[in-house]
């Protein structure tokens, strides 16, 4: 059985995290990576056990949305055990896989339609099942428990026998992925015929969904005609089918698809749009929902491990470092559904299409959000190194470590915040480190024990130093980086083509002090002491803070103080770049930051805004110049990433 595929992702538990990626996730477990099935057990921890279904998600699909939610509760909650290495959370997996096991009927179904009557060949049940099985087998992987594989290679057996007259069109398609997983794992044809006969049955219905690998093939890309986050999903699967059959229009479908929505829909942040959960363009108001980063970062990197391209390590890095990370509270006891690159308050009144979704909570009442939240963090981890045969492959950067077989290596650094990557390799054979040199480096140096390295450029992008490996062996990687000003195509949106920022691998913003305020909120299930939702809002004096300082037009002139302007021509060397000494927890003390001039704009918006709004006219009016100090993205909640520009 032939593997149309250049990179082999590593058994989960092989990649651990280390510096502030452990911490992360440290936080997590104690947040809701480790505490969401005990606040809604109703919609996390039931759905699969005890056949629950949530009494406010009125109308059908009922259990299908539960078991989305609970599915990928405990895929991101088994990665994250065993990706920290953590026995507790490991321990508490084991107990809930063991429960799931269970409940698989003699026919091998395996999932959450077992009422009497119930719709099981209704759309979300693929969907809903798809999302546990990524769970399952990434358990299997950890723990090489074949009961827990048998359980899942049975249910897509079920699968391809029961819906062959039956597909369905909008999320079921995603059960492609397991069987998939399943086929590369035995072999079984009747998986692949089912997966190729999916992906021909989605041509038919491209007038209703228009995401066939026809569809994404072409040169079109239509707003509002895809939910962007069930976009970041359905590319996967063409890519996924070639990967077993070699069938390269799939491959060329999937990656015409991603490269089409970054011309036009992905913020400089790396979030892809999403409109009222839909495609739109780039705009500094513009939201992304958080699925969206969880479910691109896992195509991203299926994309690499079969084409081998190290520019989706690149994608990869852009969200998680930037948009993603900006979404959460830092003690990672809450995320915004809904966040934008320009953001003033996070409030049950800001987000400009979806309601209360901009708020911080642990757990909406549809907590699809929440759960992909914690699978991303150690998703990102896992894949941040790959193999070929022997051959290591670096993938994207970050603090981790790496057990396989007889080589171990440890990941030093502290990527994107410094451009510099130390390895330790202990090793007693020869094989070829290969690494990446990040699409916006513009020179790096590499040496292996302090000498200058002999490496050469090989496929995909990427660089290897092949040669006989000893232990305590060190590669030192450092990547010469400039400031970037980037002049953002809003042209789909406003027209403001306002200014944006980045350094190395950070994009950064104009910080809004948060004030972190406690609501009731509306969670499914009453919350906790010590749980709460929050209201995120900009700390400002009183609006009459100080009545002598008035100007002539009666403003505070500092009272708003992202009313701010820039000037289009500014340049990078115009822009100082400030390091300073790591303190505490990275994501809430950055250790480096951009130093520019700006402008005063005291009209920019009102004085007492209650979202971002785009600001009117063409450029702004401003008045003194200011000195500004721009943070990474990631680091702030509240923020000005898109800059207008100033009429000077």
């Amino acid at each position: 059985m032939k593997k149309y595929q250049k990179l082999e992702r590593f058994p989960l538990g092989a990649v651990k995290a280390e510096g502030f990626l452990k911490e992360q996730l440290i936080r997590s477990k104690h947040g809701m990576g480790g505490h969401l099935y005990e606040l809604e057990p109703g919609m996390i921890n039931d759905p699969y056990l005890h056949r629950t279904e949530v009494p406010q998600w009125s109308g059908g699909c009922q259990l299908g949305w539960g078991a989305e939610i609970s599915g990928n509760y405990w895929t991101g909650f088994i990665q994250l055990a065993f990706v920290l290495g953590d026995e507790e959370m490991i321990a508490k997996a084991t107990e809930w896989v063991d429960e799931m096991l269970k409940k698989r009927r003699a026919d091998g179904y395996l999932g959450t339609y077992w009422e009497e009557g119930a719709d099981i060949y209704e759309d979300y049940n693929a969907w809903g099942t798809s999302c546990v099985m990524r769970g399952l087998l990434a358990f299997y992987e950890a723990t090489g428990r074949q009961d827990v594989f048998d359980a899942v290679y049975g249910c897509m057996l079920w699968f391809a026998e029961n819906w062959k007259e039956r597909k369905t069109a909008y999320a079921g398609r995603m059960i492609v992925e397991p069987v998939i997983d399943c086929y590369h794992y035995t072999g079984d044809e009747r998986l692949l015929r089912f997966a190729e006969d999916y992906e021909e049955f989605l041509i038919s219905k491209d007038h209703v969904f228009p995401m066939s690998y026809k569809q994404m093939g072409s040169d079109v890309l239509e707003y509002n005609a895809t939910h962007t986050a069930g976009y970041g999903n359905y590319v996967r699967t063409p890519v996924m089918v070639y990967s077993a059959n070699g069938r390269k229009e799939l491959l060329d479908a999937s990656v015409n698809a991603i490269e089409k929505l970054h011309k036009i829909a992905v913020q400089v942040g790396g979030g892809p749009v999403s409109v009222s959960e839909y495609i739109g363009p780039v705009s500094g108001t513009h939201e992304t929902e958080y699925c969206s980063f969880t479910f691109f970062n896992a195509t991203y990197a299926v994309l690499e491990r079969v084409t081998g391209e190290a520019i989706y390590g690149d994608y990869i890095e852009e969200m998680f470092y930037n948009g993603a990370q900006g979404a959460r509270k830092k003690d990672e006891r809450a995320i915004a559904y809904l966040s934008a690159p320009n953001q003033v308050r996070a409030t049950e009144r800001s987000s400009p299409a979806m309601f209360d979704m901009q708020v911080y909570a642990p757990c909406y009442p549809v907590s699809c959000c929440p759960v992909t939240s914690v699978m991303l963090p150690p998703e990102f981890t896992r894949d941040l190194m790959h193999h070929a045969g022997d051959d290591l492959y670096l993938t994207a950067y970050g603090p981790c470590s790496l057990t396989w077989g007889d080589v171990s290596v440890k990941e030093e650094t502290l990527y994107p915040f410094r451009n510099d990557v130390l390895l330790t390799v202990d090793a007693d054979k020869e094989f070829g480190l290969h690494f990446r040199k990040p699409r916006w480096a513009t020179g790096m140096t590499v040496t292996v024990n302090g000498a200058p390295a002999d490496f050469t450029e090989a496929e995909g992008g990427f660089y290897v130093i092949r040669r006989k490996w000893e232990k305590g062996d060190k590669v030192q990687l450092h990547f010469d980086a400039a400031v970037e000003v980037i002049h953002v195509d809003d042209s789909d949106a406003s027209k403001k083509y306002p200014l944006a920022f980045r350094y190395g691998g950070l994009v950064f913003s104009l910080h809004i002090p948060e004030v972190w305020t406690p609501i009731k909120g509306s969670p499914a299930t009453p919350l906790p002491e010590g749980w709460t939702w929050y209201a995120a809002l900009p700390e400002m004096p009183p609006l009459f803070a100080d009545y002598d300082n008035y100007d002539n037009m009666g403003l505070v002139k500092y009272r708003i103080s992202w009313n701010v302007a820039l000037d289009e021509k500014i340049r990078p060397e115009d822009i100082e770049v400030e390091f300073t000494e790591p303190e505490g927890y990275i994501w809430e003390n950055p250790c480096v930051k951009l130093k520019l001039k700006g402008y005063r704009a005291l009209y920019l918006c009102s004085s007492y805004p209650e979202r971002a709004f785009e600001p009117f006219g063409d450029k702004q009016k401003v008045t003194d110049e200011l000195e500004l100090t721009l943070e990474p993205y990631g680091c702030t909640n509240l923020r000005i990433t898109y800059f207008p520009r100033a009429d000077v």
